[in-house]
């Protein structure tokens, strides 16, 4: 194999070249320049061969090819190439695919129009019959190797989306290249030369980079909820992280109705445009940077600006990208806002509906209740308690479970609790009473499936009697330490119970405490219910000693339903006295 020079296979080092960027060396010219300098630009130096005019015909690059005095180029006039070079450029010349050949011991560079794109507003027409170290000084470092790998083994590489900076149109430019490298061999064999077959792709890569990033932020903005003041924060998190911006800060207004200041890095212009888009409401361009307003009806909530990169040409595309991140921001903002109003609606109903519909604590302070809706916007939802004094002695106490919860299923359970409170009221026991609430259950819409503990507590006899329409058993944690449940006298939830309902009677000592309460506080996702009562067993009995009666449904929630709940929870305790 014959060895070529070195100028083809290592870094140029010369005071001529520099480690100057992909097309930054001006001061090296090419051929076609130095024959412009003498002669004028209309000189024609050489005829051109005949087989090379015929190849160049059809390509919009035959003016570079043309005008170039080849003789004074390495590998000399065209009428003396070699075959396999000539049957190289007619192939180059006669494709669509971007192809770059380079020849001879200085790899001399001839290429043809799908090429020259790649090939920037600078590079073209100096690079034609230039040599391939010149312009590709900046990216040898990473070209060289492979150029040296081809030329020294014959072996073709394959690189794809190869990241490369390149100066090309006036700045450094991240680009990306699918290519390969093969051996142009001689007619004794060796390679003397190489062909690069190459597809830009930095436009497919950017693109799917660029969505990315707005996936990733319409996900992290979607998650936030009403929690409207995290939104700069989340965006800025996010499109920080992505190299297609150069900066992002998002500005809300404050509850007095001004904006905090721009970020000190926004001076000048594009501090003006942020304060007259907070009052206008129209965005506005500062070169390459896009200040927006954000949810403007009626007036901008807030302003987004939005530094466009400076390692890709600011065109069409990369402003849409940033009317994107705009667009989801602004949507964002506006569905929180929205939000925000809805659920102030809803609180003002949700709160009058308790007022009107919920109970009150017990007279007794051997009761205490708390509820806790799942929705920790509203103040009630499907799961209710009462308790009623029925006389000086007794009490009637009722726990239930609406399917669902919200706006809706409180109406359900305003139903239910006042029917319930009537029949109690009839002095009818714990099983007819649900025998009773079966049938008016089934004339009211939704009411199905609900589940129901009824119990009458006699304080005289020390006893309390029950029924369960398919509701969790009630807890008894004795003043001795021990636990016990009230699981006996089962029957199925409101409206399809096919058997006569029965009612059971446990006995209570002086201290004994009772836990009644609606499934939220023991169901969580994943598990059975036998997990969820053991753990209720559990806190009960550690709790129970070291809190008064008042404390203990705050105590028993923070222990069994950390965070925010995932369903209502309604709890009431009763404590036996002497």
């Amino acid at each position: 194999m014959r060895t070529l020079g070195k100028a083809a296979v290592e870094v140029n080092r010369s005071e001529n070249i520099g480690p100057y960027q992909f097309g930054n060396d001006s001061r090296v010219p090419c051929a076609t320049t130095r024959a412009r300098e003498e002669f004028g630009p209309a000189a024609r130096l050489t005829k051109v061969a005949d087989w090379f005019e015929r190849a160049i015909a059809e390509s919009e690059s035959n003016e570079a090819a043309r005008d170039l005095d080849w003789a004074r180029t390495p590998i000399g006039d065209p009428s003396t190439w070699p075959p396999a070079l000539r049957s190289a450029v007619q192939m180059c010349f006669g494709t669509q695919f971007p192809v770059l050949v380079a020849w001879g011991d200085e790899l001399t560079m001839i290429y043809n129009d799908a090429f020259r794109m790649m090939l920037g507003r600078d590079l073209h027409p100096r690079a034609m019959g230039a040599r391939l170290a010149d312009i590709w000084g900046g990216i040898w470092p990473t070209m060289g190797p492979r150029v040296r790998d081809v030329l020294e083994t014959g072996r073709a590489s394959w690189d794809v989306d190869l990241p490369l900076r390149i100066r090309r149109s006036g700045f450094v430019e991240e680009t990306r290249f699918t290519f390969s490298l093969s051996p142009l061999r001689d007619a004794d064999g060796s390679v003397s030369g190489i062909i690069d077959i190459a597809w830009e792709t930095t436009d497919v890569v950017v693109d799917r980079r660029r969505l990315r990033t707005l996936r990733t932020l319409s996900t992290a903005l979607g998650s936030i909820g009403d929690d409207t003041r995290s939104i700069p924060a989340v965006t800025s998190e996010v499109l920080t992280a992505s190299s297609d911006l150069e900066g992002a800060q998002v500005y809300l207004r404050e509850p007095d109705g001004t904006f905090p200041a721009a970020h000190p890095r926004y001076t000048g212009l594009v501090a003006d445009a942020v304060r007259e888009v907070a009052e206008v409401a129209l965005p506005r361009w500062v070169g390459t940077t896009l200040v927006a307003p954000l949810s403007s009806t009626p007036d901008p909530a807030g302003v987004i600006v939005l530094d466009g990169s400076s390692s890709y040409p600011f065109n069409d595309t990369q402003r849409s990208f940033l009317a994107l991140i705009a667009h989801s921001v602004d949507s964002a903002l506006s569905h929180s806002l929205t939000h925000q109003r809805e659920v102030a609606t809803v609180q003002g109903v949700s709160d009058a509906l308790q007022e009107a519909i919920a109970p009150g604590t017990p007279d007794s302070p051997r009761w205490a209740v708390r509820y806790r809706p799942a929705d920790h916007h509203l103040s009630i939802g499907g799961d209710w308690y009462d308790v009623v004094t029925l006389d000086n002695a007794t009490y009637g106490v009722v726990v239930g479970d609406c399917v669902g919860h919200g706006l809706e299923a409180a109406v359900l359970m305003g139903q239910l609790r006042s029917a319930g409170r009537a029949l109690f009221l009839a002095d009818l026991g714990p099983a007819h009473t649900l025998t009773d609430l079966d049938a008016f259950a089934s004339t009211v819409p939704g009411a199905e499936c609900t589940s129901v503990f009824c119990g009458i507590v006699d304080t005289d006899a020390g006893t309390v009697t029950y029924s369960s329409a398919g509701h969790p058993p009630g807890l008894v944690v004795g003043a001795d330490g021990t636990a016990r449940w009230l699981e006996d006298a089962r029957g199925a939830p409101l409206t399809i119970a096919t058997r006569r309902r029965t009612e059971a009677v446990a006995a209570l000592s002086p201290g004994d405490t009772v836990i009644l309460y609606s499934d939220g506080l023991v169901e969580r996702r994943g598990e059975s219910l036998r997990e969820g009562f053991a753990r209720l067993e559990r806190y009960a009995l550690e709790l129970v000693p070291q809190h008064d009666l008042a404390s203990l449904p705050d105590a028993l929630l923070a222990a069994l339903v950390p965070g925010v709940a995932k369903d209502d929870v309604a709890i009431v305790v009763y404590r036996a006295g002497p």
